[in-house]
């Protein structure tokens, strides 16, 4: 088994051009990544689908646990261009936006300084006087003029607006669907492939997780369902969302224009806390080392962000561009896993109330007490779904989790949870009484050390969620 970095914040990629060959993969596990997220905005069902197994095929070969993410658009709105092609704006120059986008408007158009939404019905939502943000506050227009088939916009910098690039229109709430028709049809590569989680981006309450729950039950998929919070309204109703979902992710390039941008940072501490007492995954997104798409070193304030990120003990750190389609992947993951190993252990232990005080829990705590009290080195977490661990991470123990399950699928759901190490065993009931042939197999795949002192948990009946209620000392 390739054991992954010492790190405990697991890192997510995403997987692009700069980083889709099978070398890049490789050696993207091998610096810390954990997970690979395929971005479902760009490029076509059969693209995500062949670099998927690819990557599977590369962990295979390796014998390294890795999670697979698809991110769905969601509600989220995207621009079109004519012919794809970048427009250049002056400060105050009008451009045209329509609403409705077809081949031959493009024809009619050709070389007019115009753009659409396609989304149907949108113009009613739309108003004079409407702010407009184009790629996180790479371009900023204000609707001037409504007409009959568009809207006249002025753009209040000189800028570039390209293709396929989101936009956010600035203190208002659009209704529009929290599932396209779009992105039921990119479902099929979670069916195809089996996919361990599913981001919807702009969760706004409940019922946009619910809808998306729906639908992967219709397809008999097990993957779980990631909320990406970037909307005022996501961050008002959180509470609701956490409870609903598997896990949240903060994505704060959204998040930042739809909220005032002072308060970004203290949303994102607020959610993790909330995340934690609720044993969920949290995920921090979005230009945490943005400038390293072109150059080979990070800022010192994404230094900073990343650090800030291990500090507030996120589960996970995810990179966008940075590996997706930017000059130096392999670099920028090498550099947020030092950042995340330093920073791990120079932080305070942190403590968190939990919700749901079930067994599980209170074994948790348990388990915490002695770690701090004892020279206890790691902890072994026997499990059937993920659960157990997942409580233990969120109680955020300096000591290593090493989840133990039977269950492949388990064990990829807890490449999201901080400080959690899967290993897959197919043990017996029986084997729980003595531990000593889950033991000897930890031992001799280098993930036990002789004379190491560890804790491990398991339920007496075995497969029961929340039923943990066995715990014992062992020196190796």
């Amino acid at each position: 088994m390739t054991k992954h970095t010492n790190k405990r914040t697991k890192i997510i990629a995403t997987i692009g051009p700069s980083s889709n060959s099978k070398e890049v993969m490789k050696e993207l596990m091998l610096n810390g990544v954990n997970i690979f997220r395929f971005n479902m905005k760009h490029n076509e069902p059969s693209w995500h689908q062949e670099f998927i197994k690819q990557a599977r095929e590369v962990a295979s070969e390796i014998n390294y646990n890795l999670g697979i993410l698809i991110d769905l658009q969601g509600p989220e709105i995207r621009i079109k261009t004519l012919n794809e092609e970048p427009i250049s704006t002056d400060v105050g120059e009008n451009i045209q936006l329509y609403t409705k986008y077809n081949e031959e408007l493009n024809s009619k158009l050709h070389g007019s300084k115009v753009f659409f939404i396609p989304i149907p019905g949108i113009e009613n939502g739309l108003d004079v006087g409407d702010k407009l943000v184009i790629d996180d506050g790479a371009v900023f227009l204000e609707i001037v003029e409504k007409n009959n088939d568009y809207f006249t916009v002025r753009s209040d910098t000189k800028s570039t607006i390209k293709n396929n690039k989101s936009l956010n229109i600035v203190d208002k709430d659009v209704n529009l669907p929290s599932l396209t028709d779009l992105d039921r049809n990119r479902l099929q590569v979670a069916t195809n492939e089996k996919v361990d989680f599913v981001a919807l981006s702009f969760v706004r309450q409940k019922s946009d997780v619910d809808t998306l729950q729906a639908e992967l039950d219709k397809l008999n998929l097990s993957c779980k369902i990631i909320s990406k919070i970037e909307s005022k309204k996501g961050v008002e109703n959180i509470v609701e969302i956490i409870d609903s979902c598997y896990g949240i992710m903060i994505a704060r390039g959204d998040l930042g224009v739809e909220t005032p941008i002072e308060g970004v940072t203290f949303i994102q501490k607020e959610i993790i806390k909330e995340c934690k007492i609720r044993s969920k995954p949290v995920i921090v997104a979005t230009q945490m080392l943005e400038s390293m798409i072109n150059s080979k070193f990070p800022t010192r304030a994404e230094a900073a962000d990343v650090s800030n990120a291990v500090f507030d003990s996120t589960d996970a750190v995810m990179l966008s561009g940075e590996t997706a389609f930017g000059a130096n992947p392999i670099e920028v993951v090498k550099v947020m896993n030092k950042i995340c190993l330093f920073n791990e252990f120079v932080v305070p232990d942190t403590f968190s109330d939990l919700i749901n005080m079930d067994n599980s829990a209170h074994i948790a705590y348990a388990t915490l007490g002695i770690c701090k009290d004892s020279k206890i080195n790691k902890i072994i977490a026997l499990t059937e779904t993920g659960y157990t661990p997942r409580v233990i991470s969120s109680l955020r123990p300096r000591a290593e989790i090493i989840a133990v399950s039977d269950s492949q699928e388990t064990i990829n759901l807890l490449s999201m949870s901080r400080g959690v190490v899967g290993f897959k065993s197919n043990f017996k009931s029986s084997d729980l009484n003595s531990y000593d042939k889950i033991i000897n197999e930890l031992t001799q795949k280098g993930l036990l050390i002789k004379g190491e002192h560890v804790v491990a948990v398991h339920g007496q009946k075995f497969g029961e969620v929340g039923g943990t209620n066995s715990l014992m000392i062992v020196e190796i």
